[in-house]
């Protein structure tokens, strides 16, 4: 499946922009949700409440990651990486290698599509899910987004604590290539390296950037 046309960027430069901005709102709200994850220790009596709320946590922040793992959205990963090689005008090479190594960190479920599976059970692993595909996209549409009926009974084992934090855990590996990714888009806006490939001749700056903002992403892709 293809991305679709429905709010389609008008250009891959678009695209980047709003990526940048989205990925970076993303990982304002991990930063958020973790200091809210992390109180002072709780009376025991409270220990119940404390893992309800560290679950829905959790179920939120995997819903928000979903539009850089799916590969027909418009943030995909997949279609940022395109974005980044087709925007590289100049062939800059630090910018190939950033996006290259994107790539390299792409999880199962950006490869080869909505492989929701949990892990495979080893000897203290968590129970087996349920058979069937999709597994998270089933409590997505099941129980967080459209409540659909055939989801919401799919995703019974979503009531499991474990094997819904071993569902979570699985999706945010993806946060590495996101958080690459970000870096590598970054850059290339910080040093002017990326314009539209349909652009004739020099393009203008893409929105907010400024010195300040070009100061934050002038790391170059790789440096720690």
């Amino acid at each position: 499946m293809g991305e679709g046309k429905r709010g389609k960027p008008g250009n891959e430069l678009e695209r980047l922009v709003i990526f940048e901005q989205l990925a970076a709102e993303y990982f304002r709200m991990v930063e958020l949700f973790q200091a809210a994850a992390d109180p002072p220790q709780a009376p025991s009596s409270a220990a119940g409440t404390e893992g309800e709320r560290r679950r829905w946590i959790e179920l939120f922040r995997a819903a928000l990651l979903r539009k850089f793992i799916v590969r027909d959205e418009h943030v995909s990963l997949k279609l940022v990486v395109r974005a980044l090689r087709l925007c590289n005008y100049s062939a800059d090479r630090h910018l190939a290698a950033g996006a290259d190594q994107v790539v390299g960190l792409f999880t199962a479920e950006m490869v080869q599509g909505r492989q929701h599976e949990l892990p495979k059970p080893g000897p203290a692993a968590v129970p087996a899910a349920d058979a069937g595909p999709d597994r998270f996209e089933d409590v997505l549409y099941g129980r967080l987004l459209h409540g659909d009926a055939d989801r919401f009974h799919r995703s019974a084992w979503a009531n499991d604590d474990a094997r819904l934090g071993a569902a979570a855990d699985s999706r945010f590996d993806a946060e590495h290539a996101l958080a690459k990714a970000l870096e590598v888009v970054r850059y290339g806006f910080a040093h002017a390296l990326l314009r539209s490939p349909d652009a004739p001749g020099d393009a203008p700056d893409a929105p907010g950037d400024g010195a300040d903002a070009q100061r934050d992403r002038a790391r170059p892709p790789g440096d720690s």
